[in-house]
């Protein structure tokens, strides 16, 4: 069962997410937030998404334009190649991209955003 089936709510509280009127504007979302139904194989619905942001709307357009944009990353075949060169999951991604600023055509900078996972990956790496 995925988390739109779930009776649960990804921000029971209610927030004031502004308007993501630029990319600038885009809110960071918790990894938690970010990770509760990603699935690339389909694009979410906006009444979906609202759903699972019952509270606040605007972070549900936040989300869906971050799903957007790392769907568009991930569809790259630049990407493809990168992703199976390395140790990297789709949650380390995710992890990233949860929060990672968008340019100015609403997408993710690939290269700033790869390095920025490699990055997380190999502080993992030397922890463990």
């Amino acid at each position: 069962m995925g988390f739109f089936d779930s009776p649960q709510r990804v921000s029971p509280s209610p927030r004031n997410t502004a308007f993501p009127a630029t990319p600038d504007d885009v809110v960071a979302l918790n990894v938690e937030e970010f990770l509760f139904d990603v699935d690339m194989t389909h694009a979410p619905s906006i009444a979906t998404a609202c759903s699972a942001f019952a509270n606040d709307a605007n972070r549900a357009l936040v989300w869906l334009i971050r799903w957007r944009a790392l769907n568009t990353f991930c569809a790259r075949s630049d990407v493809a190649e990168w992703r199976r060169a390395g140790a990297r999951t789709s949650r380390d991604i995710c992890e990233v991209a949860a929060a990672f600023d968008l340019n100015a055509v609403w997408e993710f900078d690939h290269e700033r955003l790869c390095k920025a996972v490699d990055r997380l990956v190999h502080r993992r790496t030397r922890r463990s």
